[in-house]
């Protein structure tokens, strides 16, 4: 029998996963707009802002929620929470439509800050860097690490009937599937444990 600690953590995985969702969707259209088509390198000179902090700041003034430790909140506060993502999202798309590119900044900010809000209110503030990081490490064991790899990898897909190729990229190096260049993922891709590290 399912006990509910061990419901309110699958809730809370699936929450998680929903907003991976929404953040490939931004991908997704920006990918649509050129200005966000020039490839980053390694010197790029950007840097990430704090908004975890900053945003739990904005909460503790303004009196907003900033819950201790992972939960579920009332199904109207989840529900305001999907409906500020939603709307934002919305007006990130209206804006690359437009080809605006202040009101693709001022979306893209707003996404990340009520974003930012809804992580602290799920009370993963504590855990999200964690959480982050265990996504990074899965999406990046997508590519292969060594040239050994990459032959594996196309062999394994190869046996499965579909023809690719891989490519050296930097120090790694991706497969390819023929015909539509997808990148396919390295036999040995790992994916995400986000539960492990709701759980702990």
């Amino acid at each position: 029998m399912i006990n509910q600690a061990d419901q309110e953590t699958d809730r809370l995985f699936l929450f998680f996963l929903s907003h991976q969702v929404i953040l490939s969707t931004i991908f997704h259209l920006s990918d649509q707009f050129d200005l966000f088509q020039d490839s980053i390198s390694k010197s790029s000179s950007m840097q990430d802002p704090k908004s975890l902090t900053s945003v739990a700041l904005f909460h503790q003034t303004f009196k907003h929620p900033v819950l201790p430790e992972p939960t579920i909140p009332s199904e109207t506060r989840c529900n305001l929470r999907l409906s500020l993502l939603s709307e934002e999202l919305k007006e990130l798309e209206e804006a690359i439509e437009n080809k605006d590119l202040v009101e693709i900044a001022d979306a893209l900010c707003d996404l990340q800050y009520v974003l930012s809000g809804a992580i602290l209110e799920f009370g993963l503030g504590e855990k999200f860097k964690a959480l982050f990081d265990e996504v990074q490490r899965s999406n990046m064991s997508k590519a292969c690490k060594t040239e050994a790899e990459a032959k594996a990898t196309v062999k394994h897909y190869e046996d499965k009937g579909t023809p690719c190729f891989y490519e050296k990229e930097g120090d790694l190096f991706l497969v390819f599937r023929e015909g539509d260049h997808k990148t396919l993922k390295s036999v040995n891709y790992s994916p995400a444990d986000l539960k492990g590290i709701l759980e702990k």
